[in-house]
């Protein structure tokens, strides 16, 4: 997971300040066709690209409506996918309306999926991915489980926020449930590979040995940094199917593990690598 902070300050709801317990997490997806994380976080942060339009959340009611959300997830100016938190996780977000039995706002964390044009496997792979990691993250600090795990639309139906679809309108279309969603959460909690976004999870296999060895990016484009973690600068990126050897791993922030490059441009998450 590539998580980054940046609060939205300005917004109403952050000024509110009001504090919950969380009891669950609410997943939801934009519903505009920008994959793009400067769309709704602002100010630019050298990474995020700049909003030129207005259109971010950083303000007090954007667009003149009462909307917050916890985390975005989506692409960064380089085109790789990140998590972008935008309201401490403690914090009442405004995100889900209310329903008959009350609202999600005072009991749920709340992230949105920037959609793209909903057809592109390899996206919603990195974004699924990157969801799934964070709700494994958050269960974990909050002594939540897989079952605590529900999207905008099945909110509506319990009774708890309005009527939207999301993400059901999006998921389905690669081959995924929240269903299946929570169980790949599940299993992330419990130290295993969720499965991949479009297929069932693979056969066990023996686990490979070390360095060096040969790796293919799985996702657009993924960033080379300085050292193994999100705090070291950027160098360079790589791109979906192109091959590496990796000749070091170590542990750093971001990611499961880093893998340094045999050609000296420095470390990438080997989460976005297939190896050869």
């Amino acid at each position: 997971m590539n998580l980054r902070k940046q609060l939205l300050t300005r917004n109403a709801c952050y000024k509110a300040g009001r504090k919950i317990t969380p009891k669950g997490i609410m997943a939801h997806s934009t519903g505009a066709a920008n994959p793009w994380l400067r769309r709704y976080v602002a100010p630019d942060d050298g990474e995020l690209g700049a909003n030129t339009g207005g259109t971010h959340w950083n303000q007090d009611r954007p667009g003149g409506r009462n909307v917050c959300v916890h985390a975005f997830i989506g692409r960064l100016a380089d085109g790789s996918i990140a998590t972008c938190q935008t309201l401490p996780w403690d914090m009442r977000g405004w995100h889900c309306g209310s329903g008959p039995k009350g609202s999600g706002n005072d009991t749920h964390i709340s992230f949105e999926i920037c959609e793209d044009g909903l057809a592109d496997g390899a996206y919603f792979a990195a974004v699924y991915k990157e969801a799934s990691e964070l709700c494994a993250c958050l269960c974990r600090q909050y002594g939540l489980t897989e079952k605590d795990i529900i999207c905008h639309s099945e909110g509506y139906r319990l009774g708890i926020a309005s009527n939207h679809a999301d993400v059901m309108h999006w998921f389905p279309r690669h081959g995924k449930s929240m269903d299946a969603f929570r169980a790949d959460v599940k299993a992330l909690l419990a130290g295993g590979a969720p499965a991949s976004p479009a297929a069932p999870a693979a056969a066990a296999q023996a686990a490979p040995s070390g360095p060096p060895y040969k790796v293919r990016i799985d996702t657009a484009l993924l960033n080379i940094r300085r050292g193994p973690g999100t705090g070291y600068g950027i160098t360079g990126a790589v791109r979906e199917d192109e091959v590496y050897t990796v000749v070091e791993e170590a542990d750093g922030p971001g990611a499961k593990k880093w893998g340094r490059l045999k050609s000296g441009a420095g470390w990438v998450s080997l989460d976005y690598c297939k190896r050869q």
